[in-house]
């Protein structure tokens, strides 16, 4: 096959491919190009998600009409002239390649004025070809009007997903430049509608405030170190303050958001000991470090940085997060024990055994027949034979002891009934046949802008596919009013928030409600939260019964979550570590 060189534009398309992803790609490169210029007000007109029209005009430096035709070329830009000034990049833009590549795919009209100028330029683009050029009114500033996003790529088009999805990772981009840059008054509309309008603040506190709540923005705890060459500051929140995921994880290196595994995996080392595995904090952190110590030019969207010296970066930041943490008493200190006093056995039950009985009874078998009132297995289908078993105690109050044909099992109680009501309201949810009750008092939830935007637009399909009934009361404010019947009727706020985000962050990911993972999401938090909890005493056919039930669930051997339900130990593997064969 012959070699060929490729058109101009063929090169830019391709070129654009990897800086221009979707709606949100071109708000970030757009914002960034306002706060590079100066601009202390930037406002952002979205329509149809971002796809049919993204707006964003700022009140910075603005450019002449020879310097905007310029910009409109790949490689073109005003931040940097030779190859020592990467080593010192303090602006967002460098590259020149985030304008051109906008409007090699989408019909563009940008209107600018500068100082230098006695008035504006309006230049209109189409597929990166000027259309036209043409003076115009304008305040010092730029505006740049991007349509039909894709238009000549229809491959790249296909790919985007629902107009809601798409405007969500829109407020985010605008979320992250709100938290970086306080002092900016930024604006965002979607179809007409204000959703966000974030006057300039002198603090980060107090832009928290002003997109999450007051009350979050006053919990969150205060991070600062420094060593010569790095700084890290920010708030973090205390050990009891946790989401069900990192999305609400921000972290800005020299004011520019990044993601960065090994910057994670230190902050996780910082909770380690005052969180649970599946429990996540607020982060807000800046890294201020030598732009010679931090190459930013290893991505093509920026977003990922190499530092100089990593191991440093992580320490320092690990530092300031515990330093946060302890002065907050979240730390917890090592008690000192009696090792001299004998524990009392825990063991219970099985032939000859000693039987310690439980201070609270739990009658499992009632607890799965009268109050759950649903088979763990459908009527319709025949239940598969149960393996025979014989329960032969409970270990510490959390494990249960059991023969089996081919030997010993150990089963951790919590988890094995997690699988069994899992599997069970799983069963519901696909049916869709969920007992929903009203709430006696409605619980009140607040969302930050992008998961209010998202839960807004998903509220029918959580009442119809989950039964859970949520209304809009205006703003980030819901009021909870039906809950699936199955769950435990002793939630607080913070359960209500955290099962509704749950959700969301299914959402976040898809075009359309995916029933199915949705059911999973909701499904597994309902089992962690009814399941029997570990050190509680079970008398020997309540521990029969959770046995059998579950091994009648479909997979016995994991909880939703991952871990293992069983230890299982061969007669033959027991006869070797014994000496017998």
């Amino acid at each position: 096959m012959k070699v060929k060189v490729l058109d101009a534009h063929l090169v830019n398309k391709i070129a654009a491919g990897e800086v221009i992803e979707r709606p949100a790609s071109v708000a970030k490169e757009l914002i960034e190009n306002a706060l590079d210029a100066g601009a202390t007000k930037i406002e952002l007109s979205v329509g149809g998600g971002g796809e049919h029209r993204l707006c964003v005009a700022d009140d910075g430096e603005g450019m002449t009409q020879d310097d905007l035709l310029l910009a409109v070329q790949r490689h073109t830009t005003s931040k940097i002239s030779s190859e020592e000034d990467l080593f010192h990049i303090r602006t967002l833009g460098f590259r020149g390649e985030a304008l051109a590549s906008i409007v090699e795919v989408s019909k563009t009209v940008i209107t600018s004025k500068s100082d230098d100028s006695p008035e504006g330029v309006r230049v209109e683009l189409e597929g990166g070809r000027v259309i036209s050029v043409k003076a115009a009114g304008r305040a010092r500033g730029t505006t740049v009007d991007v349509r039909e996003l894709f238009f000549n790529v229809p491959a790249r088009r296909k790919f985007l997903k629902s107009q809601k999805t798409e405007f969500f990772h829109i407020v985010r981009v605008v979320k992250r430049f709100a938290l970086a840059y306080p002092t900016v008054h930024f604006r965002l509309e979607h179809d007409g509608k204000t959703i966000l309008d974030l006057p300039p603040t002198s603090e980060l506190r107090q832009t928290i405030a002003q997109l999450y709540t007051a009350e979050l923005a006053r919990a969150l705890l205060d991070v600062h170190t420094a060593i010569p060459g790095i700084t890290v500051r920010g708030l973090v929140s205390p050990a009891q303050l946790t989401r069900p995921d990192r999305s609400e994880q921000f972290l800005f290196v020299n004011g520019r958001f990044v993601k960065d595994t090994q910057i994670n995996y230190a902050i996780s080392q910082a909770y380690e000991s005052v969180l649970k595995g599946d429990q996540h904090p607020y982060i807000f952190l800046f890294i201020e470090i030598d732009p010679r110590a931090v190459d930013v030019n290893v991505h093509p969207q920026k977003a990922e940085v190499r530092f100089a010296e990593p191991i440093k970066v992580q320490a320092v930041v690990k530092q300031a997060i515990t330093k946060a943490l302890t002065s907050a008493h979240a730390v917890p200190r090592l008690e000192k024990t009696d090792l001299t006093r004998e524990p009392p056995s825990r063991l219970r039950g099985g032939a000859g055994g000693e039987v310690i009985e439980p201070d609270e009874k739990l009658d499992l078998r009632k607890e799965f027949t009268e109050v759950r009132q649903q088979p763990l297995v459908s009527p319709s289908v025949a239940p598969e034979p149960v393996p025979s078993f014989r329960v032969l105690g409970q270990l510490h109050g959390t494990y249960i002891i059991v023969q089996t044909e081919s030997g010993l099992e150990i089963i951790d109680q919590h988890v094995a009934h997690e699988r069994i009501l899992y599997e069970r309201f799983l069963a519901q949810l696909k049916e869709q046949r969920v007992l929903r009750q009203r709430l006696l008092i409605p619980i009140t939830i607040e969302m930050p802008p992008d998961k209010a935007e998202l839960l807004a637009a998903h509220l029918r399909d959580l009442d119809e596919r989950l039964g859970i009934g949520i209304e809009h009361f205006g703003g980030g404010t819901f009021i909870v009013r039906d809950w699936p019947q199955v769950l435990t009727s002793d939630w607080s706020k913070a359960d209500f928030t955290e099962t509704v985000e749950r959700v969301l962050a299914v959402l976040e990911h898809e075009a359309e409600p995916a029933l199915e993972e949705l059911a999973k999401t909701l499904a597994a938090r309902v089992a962690c939260e009814a399941a029997v909890v570990k050190n509680k005493p079970l008398r020997p056919e309540e521990m029969t019964e959770l046995i059998r039930q579950l091994k009648q669930t479909q997979n016995p051997h994991r909880c939703p979550h991952g871990r293992p339900i069983v230890l299982a130990y061969s007669l033959e593997e027991l006869e070797k570590r014994f000496g017998r064969r």
